[in-house]
């Protein structure tokens, strides 16, 4: 085994949060491999052995068991039309009459190629007491890796902010936009957020919020189709029509971002205390 010390034990740690927060969750091997060249050779020598070796019995044009070609491996997706997806996502959330339902669905919804790479679904658990819900952008690695949202060090600084403003954790309904980590923290496709809105769309009204703070762009470019980046979008008010039921937003900047830009602070505090006014009714300043 190597030994650190120093410089090297502090610059190794610092590697390793990298990978961690990039989405690498395992070793492998000692040193990388061609994964794509090797399924090619695999493939090749399948190929060979198949029309070296035919088995008796066999249909016509057709490989035994266990020799199927590329093209019938089932795909992350199975092809299907986009409009069909989003068309079968908004009936399986208007399926659901309650959270765990709308969970159940999103478990057997295979319209989405992000249920097939994360680790966790996350989703809200419960109705909003108090009124309030927080929606961010993507589950975090953390947050993949337990199975609930704001968690590690973005989660920590939510806790901070909200104690700010006098709130905490336990006042809020906590989700994300889209419910599973893309691989790599890479960005959503259009795809993507096309199929999972239904399903944010319905936890907003099963969880039926008066207020919601939406914590980065996606929520808002989800429930209201603006385009803009989150520094144009943040501190405005929005209202959000579902089922009859007229929720205000407030978007601001996602913790995570924070994290990366913590000169945008102080942006993110004036968002805050417009919430808090907002959560208190009244006109005073905070």
């Amino acid at each position: 085994m190597v030994e650190f010390s120093g410089n090297l034990r502090v610059l190794a740690g610092e590697v390793l949060a990298w990978h961690l927060a990039a989405g690498v969750d395992s070793v492998i091997d000692d040193v990388p491999h061609d994964r794509f060249q090797e399924a090619a050779a695999e493939l090749t020598a399948r190929g060979d052995l198949a029309a070296r070796r035919p088995v008796e019995g066999a249909p016509v044009g057709r490989l035994p068991s266990g020799e199927r070609s590329i093209s019938s491996v089932r795909p992350i997706v199975p092809t299907n039309p986009t409009d069909d997806w989003v068309r079968e996502a908004q009936a399986r959330a208007a399926a659901a009459q309650t959270l765990a339902a709308l969970r159940t669905e999103l478990e057997r919804f295979e319209g989405c190629a992000l249920s097939r790479t994360a680790k966790s679904l996350i989703l809200a658990t419960s109705p909003a007491e108090t009124g309030l819900m927080i929606i961010g952008d993507a589950p975090e690695a953390d947050d993949d890796r337990n199975g609930e949202a704001y968690l590690g060090r973005p989660g920590a600084l939510l806790d901070a902010m909200l104690k700010a403003i006098g709130l905490q954790r336990a006042d809020m309904v906590l989700t994300t936009a889209i419910p599973w980590r893309p691989p790599g923290n890479r960005a959503a496709t259009v795809q993507e957020l096309e199929v999972c809105t239904p399903f944010l769309k319905r936890q907003i009204e099963l969880v039926r919020p008066r207020l919601i703070l939406a914590l980065g762009a996606l929520p808002v470019q989800m429930l209201t189709g603006r385009t803009e980046t989150i520094l144009k979008l943040r501190g405005e008010w929005f209202d959000v029509v579902l089922d009859g039921q007229n929720v205000r937003m407030l978007a601001s900047l996602s913790p995570a971002y924070l994290l990366r830009q913590p000169m945008q602070k102080r942006f993110a505090w004036r968002d805050l205390k417009a919430f808090r006014q907002a959560v208190s009714g009244s006109d005073q300043k905070f």
